[in-house]
């Protein structure tokens, strides 16, 4: 029995009869299936071209504004790499000319002018030049500045008056600022892009001459610096007395002095001093004032016979004082009248010299002699007296005597003006 619509069936209103069903024969078990080979892999044939594909396979036709768009585009693209490229040499020309009017070229051109020691380009870019006085030329001045940068390192740095457009600068060794770089603008020059084109304007060395000269000299002398006579209107002081006077009157003179003085030399000056007959004398630095004096020379033709007087008055003058010589020894050395040989005679005490022997002369010396001119002279005269003492010790006692003398020519004759004690 069956149920359908969960209702029994009646067979019996079928009019059919089914047989009662067999009982399920068992399943016989499956053999293992032997393994396939898989099938080779089919080809693939080409589908037949047909007029249908060959409309599918063929692109379409561009329209007019996408082609259109794509040339803008390519042209903008070149526009724009046109551009860079322009704007990038426009950048490197504007660099460039910005970096060609910085001021600061105009400072390394003088560090290299002075580095390779063209003085002479620095000089004509100095428009406003040292002085010099009359005694030096351009010379002394390229000199001084040559010593002054002479084996330093040079810089430059920018001055505290420093702006844009007005660029200063310091020229500077290794400690000192030696000179002031003022730049002026070019206007013989225009630049692109508004810039400034620079030259030099002030180029200033802080040079100093301070060498200065102050000397005294006879007025019967000549007086030439740096081979240039001085003239008249240098002269500071003048009718100076000459000291020595006061040991030659009443029977000669020294002539006047006048003392010049000149300022503002950069170099040591070389002086030249002439007497009356040319003959050069003598200068002198005194240490404490800084002041030069003339020495007169030690030349005269018979100077000889000059020395041998002084020698012959020195030792008579000793014998007189020590009695070994008469009371008129000295008579024959000074002018009539001698003031000078009158008060040897008075202020000598011979009476009261220390009794003694024999005396002889030795060491006979001029240690110094100065002509003034070929008739007057001073000449330091030194001699020695070895006496024989009456008691004490039997080495001979020595006296030494040194005469300075300024002696005279008078009449033709050497004589003895006056003695410097």
């Amino acid at each position: 029995m069956t149920e359908q619509n969960k209702k029994p069936v009646n067979p019996s209103k079928t009019g059919q009869m089914k047989p009662a069903a067999r009982p399920a024969k068992p399943a016989a078990a499956k053999k293992p299936e032997r393994p396939v080979k898989p099938a080779a892999p089919k080809r693939i044939e080409k589908p037949e071209k047909t007029r249908e594909t060959e409309e599918t396979v063929k692109p379409r036709k561009m329209s007019g504004f996408t082609k259109g768009l794509l040339i803008w585009l390519v042209v903008l693209i070149v526009v724009i790499c046109a551009g860079l490229i322009w704007f990038n040499g426009f950048t490197s020309r504007y660099e460039e000319l910005y970096q060609a009017s910085l001021p600061y070229h105009q400072a390394d051109k003088i560090l290299e002018l002075l580095t390779a020691r063209d003085l002479e380009a620095v000089w004509n870019l100095m428009e406003n030049k040292p002085k010099v006085t009359e005694f030096e030329n351009d010379a002394y001045v390229k000199k001084y500045v040559e010593d002054l940068v002479k084996g330093k390192e040079l810089t430059y740095k920018q001055s505290e008056n420093f702006t844009e457009n007005d660029p200063e600068y310091y020229i500077c060794t290794d400690k000192y600022i030696i000179a002031r770089l003022k730049l002026a603008e070019d206007e013989t020059q225009h630049p692109k892009y508004g810039f400034k084109a620079w030259k030099i304007g002030v180029l200033e060395f802080y040079t100093a001459a301070d060498n200065n000269l102050k000397i005294s000299v006879p007025d019967t002398f000549k007086l030439s610096v740096n081979g240039k006579e001085v003239p008249s209107n240098y002269k500071v002081q003048e009718g100076i007395e000459a000291e020595e006077n006061k040991y030659l009157n009443p029977y000669a003179s020294l002539p006047n002095r006048s003392v010049y003085e000149i300022k503002g030399l950069y170099e040591k000056p070389v002086i030249k001093v002439t007497d009356a007959e040319g003959n050069e004398a003598k200068t002198v630095r005194d240490k404490t004032t800084g002041e030069y004096k003339v020495v007169y020379g030690a030349e005269l033709s018979d100077k000889e016979e000059v020395e041998k007087f002084a020698i012959k008055f020195t030792t008579d003058f000793a014998n007189f004082i020590s009695q070994d010589a008469a009371s008129n020894a000295l008579d024959k050395y000074f002018p009539k009248n001698s003031k000078t040989l009158k008060d040897i005679k008075r202020n000598s005490s011979r009476e009261w010299y220390t009794k003694h022997g024999k005396v002889d002369i030795k060491n006979e010396q001029i240690k110094e002699f100065t002509v003034y001119s070929k008739d007057i002279v001073y000449v330091e005269a030194y001699v020695e007296q070895h006496m024989e003492m009456f008691w004490g010790s039997k080495e001979r006692e020595v006296v030494k005597t040194t005469a300075r003398l300024y002696l005279c020519r008078i009449d033709g004759a050497w004589k003895v003006a006056g003695i410097k004690y």
